[in-house]
């Protein structure tokens, strides 16, 4: 579990696009609440969108109704990759940290390290990991952003 509380409302400005299948995966991780998913499903409601019955459920649900209603809106996705996934999110929380936090933005790298396991994709990030490219962690987080923006913002 991260040390620090994710603000999934302000990550949502920088990241608008959400699979509820990725909301699966960071209700697992608690890395966001039955709340936070909650307040998604009421920002995201639309009438042309699919699965407008199940969303609107969702967006009315009580805490405790939450993980199966979005277990199933997830299950009707197609599936995505779920290395892709955690790819997001360390982006989302990393970014987030580096837009509002500036200043732990290393401390949170290294939680976010932890918490999806070592991955290699932020390890440059990490002070007592070596750099395999020979740039500095400023740099690489840098190039970390750019990459990640392109992606995902």
């Amino acid at each position: 579990m991260l040390k620090r509380k994710v603000n999934f409302d302000r990550i949502c400005d920088v990241i608008p696009n959400w699979k509820w299948g990725e909301l699966k995966v960071g209700l697992k991780k608690s890395i966001i609440s039955n709340r936070d998913i909650i307040s998604y499903a009421i920002w995201v409601l639309s009438e042309d969108m699919e699965q407008f019955d199940s969303v609107l459920e969702l967006s009315i649900a009580e805490e405790d109704e939450v993980e199966g209603l979005l277990f199933n809106l997830a299950f009707k996705e197609a599936e995505k990759d779920l290395e892709m996934i955690n790819s997001k999110w360390m982006f989302a929380i990393i970014y987030d940290a580096y837009i509002h936090t500036n200043s732990e933005i290393y401390d949170v790298i290294e939680d976010v390290y932890a918490e999806f396991e070592y991955p290699k994709e932020i390890s440059g990030l990490i002070g007592y990991m070596p750099s395999d490219n020979g740039k500095s962690m400023d740099e690489n987080l840098h190039e970390y952003i750019k990459i990640g923006k392109n992606i995902w913002c």
